[in-house]
């Protein structure tokens, strides 16, 4: 039995499927089996997968002649996985060489943790060099539901034990919020944490999820905390109270109530940035200074 079991969904990836599966084969840590499920491409990545499993026995390739959708193969993928620890991947993104060793490492280290993941840095042809994802330490529960997922996805190493113990699988209900609802499952019964360092380099372009379906994501989301608070709360008043929350730490300003002018964002547990017409950062805190549009110094922080 490998000690990790790598999940790697993909579908029409045929342009980066292959920097993927590398930065997988490359690791420093080779102790992994790497399931890769095709889910009906209409592109070459079948193709692609298929000429690497020939030259990597590791490589578990499974083909889906039609399309089952994310959250089918995601839930597909792990009854194939049969390691300690489940690494996830997806077919666009680069891990970087020493992530499974240091997941690893942790993960053996911390036996009560039930999933590590890492920071992440954006990149692509509108991303900056210095656009990196800095998430915090641990997250419990309370934290997930007042600031959102605040765990990248794909950097997720996840200990098999837990989920087959507690029969947690991705939940169909919530699509594009699947993983923001896996955590709040886990985090029920172990920690979750995150370690301070870059281990996955993260591709953003036009057709990632929370571009396309931005809307969906947020519905589902808020869903999710309202279910997760009716399983312990039993007045409506202090879910709604505590569902207000959620809202306040990204919400927009609107001009005569049409035109959304200031958004106030929340990232990692205690960094807010504002932004002017929703994208352009209007205020920002640095080395205890608040400065406008990033350069414009307007005081300090005492």
């Amino acid at each position: 039995m490998p000690r990790v079991s790598v999940l790697m969904p993909a579908y029409n990836s045929e342009k980066y499927v292959g920097a993927a599966i590398e930065s997988i084969l490359n690791q420093t840590f080779t102790d992994f089996e790497f399931i890769i499920i095709n889910d009906g491409s209409t592109d070459n990545t079948a193709k692609i997968v298929r000429d690497y499993a020939k030259r990597d026995q590791r490589i578990k390739f499974t083909d889906n002649k039609k399309n089952r959708g994310l959250i089918a193969v995601l839930n597909q993928g792990l009854d194939l996985c049969s390691g300690e620890y489940i690494a996830r991947m997806d077919s666009d993104d680069i891990s970087r060489p020493e992530r499974f060793k240091l997941q690893v490492e942790y993960m053996d280290a911390h036996p009560d943790v039930a999933v590590v993941g890492a920071w992440i840095k954006r990149f692509g042809p509108s991303i900056k060099s210095d656009d990196v994802f800095k998430y915090p330490s641990e997250l419990k529960l309370f934290d997930l539901l007042i600031y959102g997922s605040q765990m990248a996805h794909p950097t997720a190493m996840i200990r098999t034990s837990v989920l087959r113990e507690h029969k947690i699988y991705y939940n169909p209900e919530y699509k594009y919020a699947e993983d923001y609802d896996l955590w709040m499952q886990i985090a029920q019964y172990a920690p979750i944490h995150n370690l301070q360092t870059i281990l996955l380099d993260y591709r953003w372009h036009d057709t990632n999820v929370s571009i396309l379906h931005k809307k969906t994501q947020s519905e589902c989301a808020q869903r999710i905390q309202k279910n997760l608070l009716k399983k312990y709360l039993t007045n409506p008043t202090d879910i709604e109270k505590i569902l207000l929350m959620t809202r306040e730490i990204n919400q927009r300003f609107w001009l005569f109530g049409i035109l959304p002018i200031i958004r106030r964002k929340q990232y990692p547990l205690k960094k807010t940035k504002y932004y002017l017409f929703e994208k352009i950062p209007l205020i920002k805190i640095k080395d205890n200074g608040v400065y406008l549009f990033e350069f414009i110094k307007i005081g300090n922080i005492k």
